[in-house]
């Protein structure tokens, strides 16, 4: 758990760093040009939106197969073989697009075909980063493939904004400026990756074709392929779904309060990443008892990590509000944040659950749990819209309910076919904690009209009532997910 905590500890640094550096530029650099930012803000989403046609899971197949194929040798031909369809799929999906625009003028008139290129270079950089990605962490090495996958690009967007706002620049040159820096990116990934496991020169690919290996192959990224796709429905529907039926400027409210509660996600991105290769492990080799064991350990961290989190965001949201530009209207998404911030919350609390059934003989059932997220979602949302006038706290409660349900029917499977389950006697103590900390930190009385002392003390307050309930419950050992050399242990 160790070299689990402490890569996760410098993978949420840099999360944390990432999303301070592309909060400060949306609240006081891209407002001076919305249109333009509008355009870079669609050129990414747009391309992430078919990244999953292209790549069909094979970055994640290449997790899941690794114990086996590395017994024989033979992971470094996965990776090749899973560059080379990259490639291949990439141009097929490109020619099938122009195929469409050739014979569409509506499609020729939309936004997505006019920006196709940066769309499609951007596809590209973002298959083979993600497979890079993938890769890396198998070596238990997840930090630096963060920092080219999610800091770089904010730089990047800063880059190009100053590039076309402060020095003139055109729209063209400011996107490929954009888009140069996924290229950096990429080259820094794949010599990393080359520093850390040379590649082979020789290749072979007859490993498909032992023990119809192949089959096992495709039938898996075909699963994770569909399983992406539900992702994007479920996990994107919101923002998409308040802009249709409730309006651009409630959307925009949405989509703050739903980054501020992002920050309670940051952790588990690390710790998600770096667990996958020994999740794959431990089911392939049947395990059952040391997976259990991980699952329960990593998810108490995750949920005390989010408890204490979330209080802070709960305890100073007022006076957030009352600091950052058009406070007033942000005020009408306290309740969205209390919404999909307990959401949130519960699904750290269940932990691995999807990865647990994603690197199982058991992952299509994901596929089905997604696409139940994404009927649930829609559905949801669709009913509190229409029939209520709850605007986008309705949405948000929509979606507490459609994520709960999907983590709960996660829950079930895993404890029927593996025996496993995240709970212990200690999440009585974290939730003791949760709501103890939050009266406590709303109760702190305000420092006159200083909006910003009170954002300090408030959850300050909530962060000593954590520290000394976890000392006191003992729930988690500090020294377990801190580095070893503040303690003087250099080993």
């Amino acid at each position: 758990m160790s070299v689990v905590a402490r890569q996760s500890i410098k993978y949420s640094f840099v999360g944390y760093f990432s999303f301070l550096i592309g909060t400060l530029a949306t609240f006081f650099l891209y407002p001076n040009d919305l249109e333009f930012y509008g355009k870079l803000r669609y050129v990414l989403p747009a391309a992430e939106l078919i990244l999953p046609l292209v790549t069909i899971g094979m970055a994640y197949a290449n997790v899941k197969f690794y114990p086996k194929l590395s017994s024989e040798n033979q992971h470094h031909n996965l990776l090749k073989f899973s560059m080379l369809f990259t490639l291949v799929n990439f141009t097929f999906v490109f020619l099938c697009f122009l195929c469409i625009g050739f014979f569409s003028d509506y499609f020729r008139g939309k936004d997505l075909w006019n920006m196709r290129y940066y769309i499609f270079v951007l596809v590209f950089l973002l298959s083979f980063l993600q497979l890079f990605s993938k890769y890396i962490s198998i070596k238990k090495r997840i930090v630096v493939p963060n920092i080219l996958e999610n800091s770089m690009p904010k730089f990047g967007g800063i880059a190009a904004f100053m590039a076309y706002f402060y020095f003139g620049c055109s729209e063209t040159v400011s996107i490929a400026i954009f888009v140069g820096f996924y290229v950096f990116s990429l080259l820094i990934m794949f010599a990393y990756l080359l520093r850390l496991e040379p590649l082979p020169m020789k290749t072979s690919f007859t490993f498909l074709y032992q023990d119809n290996f192949k089959k096992e192959l495709f039938s898996y990224a075909f699963y994770t392929l569909l399983g992406s796709i539900g992702s994007i429905i479920a996990l994107r529907i919101d923002n998409f779904m308040v802009g249709e039926f409730i309006g651009y400027k409630a959307n925009g409210v949405y989509a703050i309060a739903f980054s501020i509660v992002g920050l309670i996600s940051v952790p588990s991105l690390g710790v998600y990443t770096i667990s996958s290769p020994i999740i794959a492990d431990y089911i392939a080799k049947s395990n059952m008892e040391e997976l259990d064991k991980f699952h329960k350990k990593t998810s108490l961290h995750l949920f005390l990590i989010g408890a204490l989190l979330l209080a802070m965001i709960l305890a100073g949201m007022n006076d957030l509000f009352s600091i950052m530009k058009k406070g007033e209207e942000l005020m009408n998404a306290k309740g969205v944040i209390y919404f999909l911030g307990f959401a949130t919350l519960f699904d750290l609390a269940t932990g691995f659950n999807g990865y647990i059934i994603s690197y199982s003989k058991y992952y299509k059932f994901n596929i089905i749990s997604m696409l139940f997220l994404a009927v649930i979602t829609v559905v949801s949302n669709l009913l509190f819209i229409k029939f209520t006038d709850l605007g986008i706290t309705g949405v948000s409660i929509a979606t507490f309910i459609s994520l709960t349900l999907f983590n709960v029917l996660k829950l079930y499977f895993n404890y029927k076919k593996f025996g496993v389950h995240p709970f212990t006697k200690q999440y009585i103590s974290v939730l003791v904690l949760l709501f103890l900390s939050l009266i406590i930190g709303l109760l702190v009385p305000d420092f006159g009209d200083n909006h910003f002392v009170n954002l300090c003390l408030k959850p300050l307050a909530v962060l000593l009532v954590f520290f000394f309930g976890n000392q006191f419950f003992k729930i988690i050992a500090i020294k377990e997910v801190l580095p070893k050399s503040l303690f003087g242990n250099k080993k």
